[in-house]
C-alpha cells in the first residue's frame, strides 16, 4: 500500500459517511427525466463511485500538493470498490 494510512482513513470515513447522507436524503424524484435513464439506481451508483473517486483524488492533490502516482491512483478506486456491496445494494433500490 502506497497511500499513507491517515489518508485512507479519512477516504473511507468520506464515503461511508456520503452513503449514510445518501441513505438519509434519497434521490430527486425527476432524475430519471433530467438525465433520460431508465435505472436510476445504476445511474446513481455510478454518479456516487465517480463523485467519491473524484473527491478523493481532489483531497489526495490538496493534502500532498502533487497528482497521486498511478499505484495512489487505484488505491483510491480500490478504497472505494470495497464498499461496492453496500453501494450497489442501496441504490438497486431504485430501479
Amino acid at each position: 500500500m502506497t497511500l499513507d494510512p491517515e489518508f485512507a482513513k479519512q477516504t473511507t470515513d468520506l464515503i461511508q459517511q456520503t452513503l449514510e447522507l445518501y441513505k438519509k436524503s434519497g434521490a430527486s424524484p425527476r432524475v430519471g427525466e433530467v438525465w433520460d435513464c431508465e435505472k436510476i439506481g445504476d445511474f446513481l451508483c455510478g454518479f456516487f463511485v465517480g463523485e467519491m473517486v473524484g473527491s478523493a483524488l481532489s483531497a489526495f492533490q490538496v493534502v500532498h500538493q502533487r497528482e497521486p502516482t498511478a499505484d495512489e491512483h487505484l488505491e483510491i478506486i480500490e478504497l472505494v470498490e470495497s464498499h461496492s456491496k453496500e453501494i450497489k445494494e442501496f441504490f438497486a433500490k431504485f430501479n
